[in-house]
């Protein structure tokens, strides 16, 4: 592959919140490669985007390209990640390293800073991951509403042969 775009998102709903990243790899014809889409714990919106650069990275390694191109709408962390200013803050400044490490195992990377609306599939990808786990949570809430409705009226002796079994099922997944 001659040239890889990776186009990038973190948001944080809140600072710090829970936050999100998009992730969208195109080749030099515009096709997409790859996408990314997923939560990522509690960060700030900086953290973010560098974590989302981070994963970006990490895919467009995979790849072997010539050339890649990140592209952010966060001008900041652009100009840090270009070594126009440096990242002051001890937990920026890692995750800036941490970036650098990754693009120096490229041939070719710059990052350009571009519009938000140049950076659209990023951002809906970042939002899919928050909407995603409001509609696992909602499906969670349902389902324990109907296994209460089912517990409420079993003897003790069948309530402990639900709990062997609801134990069976995680010692099953930590295997």
């Amino acid at each position: 592959m001659l040239k890889l775009f990776v186009s990038v998102e973190g948001r944080a709903r809140g600072s710090p919140g829970e936050a999100a990243i998009g992730v969208v790899l195109t080749d030099e014809h515009g096709a997409v490669v790859e996408q990314l889409s997923e939560r990522i714990g509690r960060t700030t919106q900086n953290m973010a985007v560098y974590k989302a650069l981070i994963r970006g990275a990490h895919r467009a390694i995979a790849y072997s390209p010539e050339e890649a191109v990140f592209l952010t709408d966060n001008q900041m962390i652009a100009n840090q990640l270009n070594g126009l200013c440096q990242a002051r803050v001890p937990h920026l400044l890692h995750l800036n390293q941490v970036a650098l490490g990754l693009l120096s195992q490229l041939p070719k990377w710059r990052v350009n800073y571009i519009e938000q609306d140049g950076n659209r599939a990023a951002q809906r990808l970042a939002g899919q991951a928050f909407r995603e786990h409001a509609r696992e949570e909602r499906e969670r809430t349902v389902l324990r509403q109907r296994v209460d409705t089912f517990l409420v009226d079993l003897s003790a002796d069948e309530l402990r042969k639900v709990l062997a079994y609801v134990r069976s099922l995680s010692s099953a997944e930590a295997q």
